[in-house]
C-alpha cells in the first residue's frame, strides 16, 4: 500500500507538471500575439516594410498554438490575433480601403490555416497514441510469449529427464538381469569349474556394459564445455582417417580425405574428433560388405560444412527425424546416446549436424561450424602431424 500510494503521488506529480509546462507555452504565445499587437500600434504607418512583416508574425503564435494545442489552441489564438489586430486595421489604415481590405483577408487566413495545422497535428498526436499504444501491447505479448517459451522449455526438459531415465532403466534391465541370472548359478556348489568360469566372464561382460551406459549417459546429461581452439579441418580430418584406417580395413572399408582449403575454426578439437569417429565408425558399421567412407570439408560464408559420406545401408525414412534422439538406435548392441552426445556436442560449439540419405546408397551426416574470426593457432591436431 505505501509503494502504491508513492507511485500515485508521482504521477499525480508528473501529470501536475506537464498540465503547468501547457499553460505555460499558452501564456507565452498568447503574450507574443499580444506583443505584435503592441508593435503594430506603436509602429507608425509611415513605416510601409515593418508592418507587413509584423503582420507575417502573427502566425508564428498562431501556428505554434495549433500544433501544440490541436485545432481549438489555433482558433483561439487566431481569434486573439484578429480581435487585437482588427482596431489597428480601423484606426491606423481606415482611409487606405484597399490596403485595409488585404489585412482583413489575412485575418481570414488566420482562421484557415490554424484549424488546418491544427486537425493534422491532433491526427498526428492520435497516430502517435495508437502506436504508443500497440508497442506496449506488443511489449506485452512479447513478455507473456517469453513466458510461454519458458515454460515450453522447462516442460521439454522435464519431458526429456523423462525419456533418459526410462531409457536408461529400460538400457540397465537387461544387464542387471543377465547379472542375477548368472550370481545364481554362481552360487550353486556343484557347478563345474569350466561353467563357473563361463559364467564369471558372463557377468564381467554386462558390469562392463552397465559402466559403458552409464559413462555415455553423464556424458550426454553433464557435457563439458568446448575448450577451443584454432584448428584446420583438413589436419582434423586426417587424423580420424588414421585413427578409424585400421578398423575400417578389418571391414574392407576405405577411407578417404577430400579437404579444401578453409578458413579454421575454433573448437574443442578432442570432442569433434570424438563426434566425427563416432560418425565414422557408424558409417563402418552400416556397410557389412565393404565400400568407401569419404571425408570431406569445404566452406560456405561464415561456415565450415564437414561431411561423412558413406555407402552403407542408409536410414530408414521414419528414423530420420529420430536419429538423434537419446537412446534411439537400431543396433541390438547399441546404447543409443552416441549420435545424441554428438548432436549436444557440435550444438555446444553453435553449430548444426544434420543427416540425409544420397541417392544412390549410404547416407551423409553434415556438421557446419562457424569459422574462427582470430589467426590460426597450432592446436592439438597439427601437433599430431609433427
Amino acid at each position: 500500500m505505501p509503494g502504491n500510494m508513492r507511485e500515485d503521488r508521482l504521477r499525480g506529480s508528473h501529470s501536475l507538471s506537464a498540465g503547468t509546462q501547457r499553460r505555460m507555452r499558452a501564456a507565452v504565445l498568447i503574450g507574443a500575439i499580444v506583443v505584435v499587437s503592441l508593435l503594430h500600434y506603436l509602429t507608425p504607418t509611415s513605416h510601409v516594410i515593418l508592418h507587413p512583416l509584423l503582420q507575417r508574425a502573427y502566425y508564428i503564435p498562431i501556428l505554434l498554438m495549433a500544433l501544440w494545442f490541436g485545432w481549438r489552441g489555433g482558433l483561439l489564438a487566431a481569434t486573439i490575433a484578429g480581435i487585437l489586430y482588427i482596431p489597428h486595421i480601423v484606426m491606423a489604415w481606415g482611409a487606405n480601403e484597399e490596403y485595409s481590405v488585404a489585412q482583413y483577408v489575412e485575418i481570414c487566413m488566420f482562421f484557415v490555416i490554424a484549424p488546418l495545422i491544427g486537425v493534422l497535428a491532433d491526427q498526428e498526436r492520435k497516430q502517435k497514441q495508437k502506436i504508443q499504444e500497440t508497442a506496449v501491447k506488443l511489449s506485452e505479448t512479447y513478455a507473456q510469449l517469453q513466458a510461454s517459451m519458458e515454460q515450453v522449455r522447462r516442460s521439454d526438459r522435464l519431458s526429456a529427464l523423462g525419456e533418459l531415465s526410462a531409457g536408461l532403466a529400460h538400457e540397465i534391465r537387461n544387464p542387471l538381469g543377465a547379472l542375477e541370472g548368472a550370481v545364481e548359478i554362481l552360487q550353486r556348489s556343484e557347478l563345474p569349474s569350466d561353467t563357473r568360469q563361463e559364467f564369471a566372464e558372463m557377468a564381467g561382460k554386462e558390469v562392463d556394459r552397465l559402466k559403458s551406459l552409464l559413462t555415455h549417459f553423464l556424458d550426454f546429461a553433464r557435457p563439458q564445455p568446448p575448450q577451443r581452439t584454432l584448428t584446420e579441418p583438413a589436419v582434423l580430418l586426417g587424423s580420424i582417417a588414421r585413427l578409424a584406417g585400421e578398423t575400417a580395413k578389418l571391414s574392407h572399408v576405405e577411407i578417404s580425405v577430400d579437404a579444401q582449403e578453409t578458413a579454421p575454426i575454433a573448437i574443442d578439437s578432442e570432442q569433434i574428433r570424438q563426434v566425427l569417429l563416432n560418425l565414422v565408425l557408424n558409417a563402418v558399421q552400416a556397410m557389412p560388405e565393404g565400400g568407401e567412407i569419404s571425408l570431406r570439408s569445404h566452406q560456405e560464408g561464415g561456415a565450415v560444412i564437414l561431411t561423412v559420406v558413406d555407402q552403407g545401408v542408409g536410414i530408414a525414412p521414419e528414423n530420420i527425424e529420430r536419429i538423434f534422439d537419446p537412446f534411439f538406435t537400431t543396433r541390438p548392441t547399441g546404447t543409443g546416446l552416441g549420435l545424441s552426445i554428438a548432436h549436444q556436442i557440435v550444438h555446444g560449439h553453435g553449430g548444426e549436424i544434420s543427416v540425409h540419405n544420397n541417392p544412390d546408397r549410404g547416407a551423409t551426416f553434415a556438421i557446419r561450424l562457424p569459422i574462427a574470426a582470430a589467426q590460426p593457432k597450432t592446436s592439438p591436431d597439427e601437433r599430431d602431424l609433427k
